[in-house]
């Protein structure tokens, strides 16, 4: 029989997994950005904010950019979640890291392009073309997965 204490550990480590993924993964992708767009942190923190108040976040207060950053940290607590979650059911996840990692980088990518983005308030109508694209989905496979 398993004891409560026995579990504790347990839970303790899944937490801490998905803590230490998710706001590295947040952090890491944040900075990212702010190389590849040659931007700062608060125009990036704009643009994650400008999905749920549209291009109004130009003219409003600094105050967005912490909705920006705590929508950032907060998508990625959840993918972070998801990842750790579903690696207890397939331990593959976790022994194979070093492929399944940079895997599920793209389909943070793919979903955020293609799901996420056409339906929040951001006028996305195309995706990154030629380098940009390159540099984003390598950002999503080693600093994300």
């Amino acid at each position: 029989m398993v004891s409560i204490s026995d579990r504790a550990p347990a839970r303790r480590n899944v937490l801490g997994a998905i803590l230490a993924g998710g706001f590295m993964a947040a952090t890491f992708d944040f900075f990212a950005a702010m190389l590849i767009y040659g931007g700062t942190a608060s125009g990036v923190a704009k643009a994650i904010a400008r999905g749920w108040y549209g291009a109004a976040v130009k003219t409003m207060p600094p105050i967005v950019d912490v909705v920006g950053i705590a929508s950032h940290y907060g998508i990625l607590l959840i993918a972070a979640t998801l990842f750790v979650l579903t690696s207890l059911r397939f331990p593959v996840l976790r022994q194979r890291a070093w492929i399944t990692g940079p895997l599920f980088g793209i389909c943070i990518y793919l979903v955020m392009n293609f799901v996420i983005l056409p339906i929040c308030a951001v006028d996305a109508t195309s995706n990154p073309a030629e380098i940009k694209l390159v540099e984003e989905d390598a950002g999503h496979m080693f600093f994300i997965g």
